[in-house]
């Protein structure tokens, strides 16, 4: 029983979820450098916690979903659609032998490789969520968000949580496989554990700033490497000029690549939303229309913005 109660929090704020405590405790610790810097009027708690962002419903709603993504985690239900290993073993098996190997024989090396690839991987399950109509409806209510906390991360429908899985999945797996092959054809997943360094880096950082009403930009020149706060907060904005754009999750190189990158500036003001007509069901913040309306519209009853 304590096992399985110890393998439920890890479910929840274990190291590979945002908003495990180590995570909260470095992003807090940072927004208090960031409060210091700018010399805010208010205490530090109502700036970092403003009581209108944490009792609003859509927050409320953050937390739902984030409970009931976790709960599909812990049972085993997004397993069965991530085929990641399967993928990669399959097309390692169809690259021949290179001379790469010795090249890549850093461990650190090659995760630096890996971690890249799939952040480039995320670039794109995140775009076709975007692009592909059908599955837009599922995407959209990440996008219902009207407040954002780091559980905004979270705000997934279920379906589309075991869709992304699957997207994710061949594509990472396709592309880690042509890696294996061609980079390091005897790479174990112990070697290339020290991926999860990159992603701990950034969870550490800038992260849970994402999904926040905390501005944090880069400036012009960091913004065509790195997803700012800022940017990703455009992502969320209701304004026309904003959308489908900043799709990267921590690299903006492969916006800036791909044409979608929009460069953040001082005086940007975002709402956070979906304000189209169809997406009416979506922003009442309760649970029932946020599950059963984007199935309706998957069948083409109702369309939103893409």
């Amino acid at each position: 029983m304590i096992d399985r109660l110890q393998d439920l929090y890890q479910q929840f704020f274990g190291s590979h979820v945002f908003v495990s405590p180590i995570y909260l405790v470095s992003f807090a610790a940072i927004a208090w450098a960031v409060y210091r810097m700018r010399s805010e009027k208010i205490g530090f708690l109502r700036w970092l916690l403003p009581r209108a962002i944490w009792t609003h419903r859509s927050t409320r709603l953050d937390l739902i979903l984030f409970t009931i993504g976790q709960l599909m985690h812990f049972f085993g239900i997004v397993t069965r659609f991530v085929a990641t290993p399967a993928v990669a073993v399959a097309v390692a098996g169809f690259v021949p032998a290179t001379p790469f190997e010795d090249v890549f024989s850093s461990p650190i090396l090659l995760a630096l490789v890996f971690w890249v690839v799939g952040d480039f991987a995320i670039y794109w399950v995140h775009r076709a969520h975007h692009s592909i109509e059908v599955i837009w409806p599922l995407h959209a209510v990440h996008h219902s968000a009207a407040v954002m906390t780091p559980f905004t991360a979270y705000r997934q429908h279920p379906l589309g949580i075991l869709v992304s899985a699957a997207f994710h999945s061949v594509i990472t797996g396709a592309v880690l496989g042509l890696l294996v092959g061609v980079l390091q054809p005897s790479a174990t997943t112990a070697s290339i554990a020290g991926a999860n360094a990159f992603f701990v880096i950034a969870n550490l950082t800038v992260t849970n700033f994402q999904h926040t009403h905390i501005w944090i930009s880069f400036g012009p020149l960091l913004e065509r490497l790195f997803i700012s706060p800022a940017q990703h907060q455009v992502h969320h904005s209701t304004d026309p000029a904003h959308f489908n754009r900043n799709f990267g999750q921590t690299l903006a190189i492969w916006d800036w690549i791909f044409g979608t990158l929009y460069i953040t500036k001082s005086d940007e003001c975002v709402t956070f939303g979906l304000d189209n007509k169809a997406d009416a069901p979506l922003m009442t913040h309760r649970l029932w229309p946020v599950l059963w309306d984007p199935m309706r519209r998957m069948f083409g009853v109702a369309k939103g913005r893409p």
